[in-house]
């Protein structure tokens, strides 16, 4: 439950456990709070709203979703002038967002099974909740997955799976070069994907997709299209972000310990990217970035 816009962006300002899907809704979720609080007029709700929304979609710089869900939620109160109503609707269109955040799941799995076809084993990355979702839905036999330190977001995933019966080797980061070849495709998700078809992922990623390319593995991207990066289209420039070097390590006498989250994987590493559209090549992705860059444009406007 988000007790105050404060806690809530500061919560996903912290968070290094869930991935963008997540944390783009749950930023939903502190707008929808935050719009049930006292205002004389909707100019003033808008305002104190706008302000909100504003700091959210810059939190996470690597995150698209964010500022992609939050985007659309504003262009959706546009030409409102009942304050009742403007509340009434961060609530309805707000939660539509998050609803269509996990039906979109259903129709990636879908577009996945008839782009990739029926095979049995898969090696993934991280931790993603379309990835995790896909694998469930269609019902693949073996995951291999390595531990992704520094958080083992890894173990979690290839402890969530092997409960749920399937057949899932863990192994450690270093070590994905020797196992790739046992997966008849590489799955991960997305934290971003950019214009030229490029997509920022989870440290370690670029290696898999080195790795995969290597051993003629298929390597595809899965991902909600709220995933692509509008405000880098419009001219932002891209931020991988980093995190407290202490969970690398504690400090060490001479030594800088660099600990960081997100990197670019190039188009020319990617199989292709699957969406709930379906799979999307350059074109279709920049064409897409076009539709949605009117609901983008005031909030990359903001951030200049």
């Amino acid at each position: 439950m988000v007790s105050s816009p404060e806690k809530g962006i500061q919560e996903i300002a912290d968070d290094n456990e869930h991935g963008a899907d997540y944390l783009s809704n749950f930023a939903i979720e502190v707008l929808i709070k935050a719009s049930q609080t006292e205002a004389e007029n909707v100019d003033l709700l808008h305002e104190r709203l706008w302000d909100i929304g504003v700091k959210l979609a810059s939190i996470r710089p690597s995150m698209a979703s964010i500022p992609n869900k939050i985007g659309y939620l504003f262009n959706e109160l546009d030409r409102i002038s009942d304050v009742e109503t403007y509340r009434s609707n961060v609530g309805v269109v707000g939660r539509g967002i998050i609803t269509d955040s996990f039906r979109n799941k259903k129709l990636i799995a879908a577009n996945v099974k008839a782009v990739v076809g029926n095979i049995s084993s898969v090696f993934t990355y991280s931790y993603s909740g379309t990835v995790v979702d896909v694998i469930k839905e269609n019902g693949y036999k073996k995951v291999v997955v390595t531990e992704s330190r520094p958080m083992m977001e890894g173990k979690a995933l290839a402890k969530e799976l092997g409960e749920r019966g399937l057949n899932v080797t863990l192994t450690v980061d270093g070590a994905l070069g020797l196992f790739v070849k046992e997966a008849d495709a590489c799955l991960i998700g997305a934290d971003s994907v950019q214009y030229n078809g490029s997509v920022i992922n989870k440290v370690g990623s670029r290696l898999l997709a080195y790795a995969a390319k290597d051993f003629g593995v298929p390597f595809y991207v899965l991902c909600d299209t709220n995933k692509f990066n509008v405000l880098n289209y419009l001219g932002s420039p891209i931020v991988l972000e980093e995190k407290n070097p202490e969970e690398v390590s504690s400090s060490l006498k001479n030594v800088t310990i660099k600990n960081p989250y997100f990197e670019v994987i190039s188009s020319d590493l990617i199989t292709g990217v699957i969406t709930e559209e379906g799979f999307m090549e350059q074109f279709d992705i920049r064409q897409k970035m076009e539709s949605m860059r009117k609901y983008v444009e005031p909030l990359y406007r903001s951030r200049k």
